[in-house]
């Protein structure tokens, strides 16, 4: 066990060096943004299937196999599905804003400077609560693998990702990113293939697990079931992390391709995870579903594999964490602090950037400690993404033209009507919040768009045709200022 130990110890210590060594080459804001658009296909693809596959997605999917059956695993599929619709459909929209690398960044430059300050608040709330999610998967983790209480793991895991993404910024991440696809990648499948073959091969699996786990309402209801779906499909969405790697690609066209490629990528990967679900199930090794990978991993993994697939598991979380907490603290100060104050100096923006990335660790960590459920930590982010943010962004990236007070009442819908459905309906037929405000936003912000889009196109032809009637448009001032 301790050569084990001494292999996880040893990859995270790699982490912390590359962190640190990254460190010493992040000079500035952009740095630390890593803007300019450095990155190809392959790297692209290897950070997003990284990124996106944190504790909720591999050990969270594994747990609801072994307790429930299928259904998780193909609501995962929602995701799989976003994935490459966006590859196919908006990212060839990224050209529209050359030089932009932040998700705030596309908003303001398409709703205005007011867009651009409430969607870095919310980036930033959304962001932070998808960090605690992954930071409670990293406390169960090391109390199962190491054996050390689940608060103190929490701990240990918050304080590696901080050392190295506070260090060096998206460059970092990026390339702890690599590690990680290349550990998760391998040691997922290892260990659904040692733990099926302990029990007797996977045909054995299947037919150990009850009839009941191959319907996909078990467990919960038609409509809940699509519910769900519906909201693995969009509650990740061009979240932050993953928009800020389509900006920063060498061309629409790579990014593009990298998108669908870890789409892709997604859906073998759940598949595996659920298996590993229900192997876990068909050897008994736990009665805690949400220490079935874990313990499985322990029990039929041999010396020196353990290790590596031990860290794979670490991987996971910390490839997911670390990109959510990057985009938080990029979200906070560049697209909330910088508008209200374009005169703090770049050394001074650097200086906020590390700031705001370390207290997020800090937070995430009480969102750990108060909530213990991973999935609904998940479900709580997804409420400040995808009823408020993911329609206007999306619709910037189609090329669709709109304006301020269409984000900004299409937000405020998705979030009265969030709340409304969750906290006051208590969730009517077992459907998400999420779902109810994407559909108000997406309808208020269609309605508006419709109502006040004349409005904005007359504007912006006595802007290009008659100089002297030009009317003051407050992002003007904000922009020319940064040039």
């Amino acid at each position: 066990m301790w050569l084990d130990i001494g292999i996880v110890l040893l990859y995270l210590a790699v982490l912390v060096g590359m962190g640190l060594l990254g460190g010493k080459q992040v000079k500035s804001a952009g740095d630390f943004t890593a803007s300019g658009g450095r990155y190809g296909t392959l790297v692209l693809f290897a950070s997003l299937a990284a990124s996106f596959i944190g504790g909720g997605y591999s050990s969270g999917n594994a747990a609801r196999a072994f307790e429930n059956g299928i259904g998780t695993t193909l609501a995962l599929f929602g995701f799989s599905l976003s994935m490459i619709l966006i590859g196919r459909f908006l990212v060839p929209g990224v050209g529209r804003f050359p030089g932009v690398s932040t998700v705030g960044g596309v908003i303001g430059q398409s709703y205005g400077r007011a867009a651009r300050i409430l969607a870095g608040i919310f980036i930033f709330l959304c962001s932070a609560g998808m960090v605690g999610a992954q930071m409670e998967a990293m406390g169960l983790v090391f109390h199962v693998l190491l054996g050390v209480d689940a608060r103190v793991g929490i701990l240990i895991g918050c304080g590696i990702v901080l050392i190295y993404s506070t260090a060096g910024g998206l460059q970092s991440v990026i390339a702890a990113d690599m590690v990680q696809f290349a550990l998760l990648a391998a040691g997922m499948p290892l260990l659904l293939v040692m733990g099926a073959h302990r029990a007797g091969g996977l045909s054995a699996v299947l037919q150990s697990v009850p009839s009941e786990f191959y319907h996909p309402f078990n467990g919960t209801t038609p409509v809940g079931f699509f519910s769900l779906f519906l909201t693995m499909m969009l509650g990740e969405a061009l979240a932050p992390p993953y928009t800020q790697r389509l900006l920063i690609g060498r061309s629409p066209r790579s990014t593009a391709r990298a998108t669908i490629f870890s789409g892709l990528f997604s859906l073998p990967f759940f598949v595996v995870t659920g298996l590993i679900g229900f192997t876990a199930y068909a050897l008994q090794v736990t009665d805690n579903p949400a220490a079935a990978m874990p313990v499985l991993l322990l029990q039929v993994l041999p010396v020196g594999v353990r290790g590596i697939v031990m860290a794979a598991m670490v991987s996971i979380i910390l490839s997911a964490a670390d990109g959510f907490l990057n985009s938080a603290a990029v979200g906070l100060v560049c697209d909330a602090v910088l508008p209200l104050f374009p005169r703090l100096s770049d050394r001074g923006q650097l200086r906020a950037l590390r700031g705001i990335n370390l207290l997020t660790g800090l937070a995430a960590v009480a969102v750990a400690f108060t909530v213990p459920d991973i999935f609904e930590i998940l479900v709580l982010a997804y409420s400040f993404w995808c009823p408020l943010i993911l329609v206007p962004l999306a619709a910037a990236f189609l090329g669709i033209a709109s304006n301020g007070r269409a984000f900004r009442y299409a937000l405020a819908a998705g979030l009265l009507s969030t709340l409304a459905w969750n906290y006051l309906l208590q969730r009517p037929g077992g459907i998400d919040g999420a779902v109810i405000g994407t559909l108000a936003n997406l309808l208020v912000f269609t309605l508006c768009t419709r109502a006040f889009g004349r409005e904005r196109v007359q504007r912006l032809r006595l802007w290009r045709d008659e100089p002297s009637r030009r009317p003051p448009i407050r992002t003007v001032g904000y922009l020319s200022r940064r040039k």
